[in-house]
């Protein structure tokens, strides 16, 4: 398998390493999750998760940065999200989720922002939090395909290519 395509990954590189450096540290999930362990062939936006309560914080980072953000309403009946914001990042955009959660009909589930593995430059999400989330969606394939993976990620250079098999011990 070739690589993933992948948004660029500056702006998005820029923006997980502020809000680190600002005290909100981030993960990548969604499609950049499954793509980092070659489970699908594209990403075509970037999903950063930032904990609950770092809603000031991420403002005041895109701000910094001068990146255009926009609030999205807090309406949606999926997500119990304590904030969502999209930003323009040229290209593509990269969605910020502050306290990522999710309405079901058992509740309201929280997403947590726990880093996995590392994959080009970027904190990537745990799978075994994004296959609850995309349960949780509704999206079952999504989660099937990150059922396989490891519970906290790998990094890209410890992750088989998608139809590989690796060595025995």
């Amino acid at each position: 398998m070739t690589a993933s395509r992948t948004p660029p990954l500056e702006t998005v590189r820029a923006l997980q390493a502020a809000l680190a450096e600002a005290g909100a540290p981030s993960v990548v999930g969604g499609s950049g999750l499954l793509a980092s362990l070659g489970l699908v062939d594209e990403a075509r936006d970037w999903d950063l998760v930032l904990p609950a309560g770092s809603v000031e914080t991420a403002e005041q980072v895109l701000a910094a940065l001068g990146l255009e953000a926009t609030r999205a309403a807090d309406a949606h009946p999926l997500y119990a999200t304590e904030a969502m914001f999209a930003v323009d990042a040229g290209d593509h955009t990269i969605d910020v989720l502050v306290g990522f959660a999710l309405r079901t009909p058992g509740g309201v589930v929280a997403i947590p922002a726990r880093a996995g593995g590392t994959w080009r430059g970027l904190v990537m999400a745990r799978a075994d939090d994004w296959v609850v989330a995309y349960r949780a969606m509704g999206r079952d394939a999504r989660a099937e395909l990150l059922e396989g993976a490891s519970p906290g990620g790998l990094s890209a250079a410890e992750h088989p290519p998608r139809g590989s098999v690796r060595p025995s011990a």
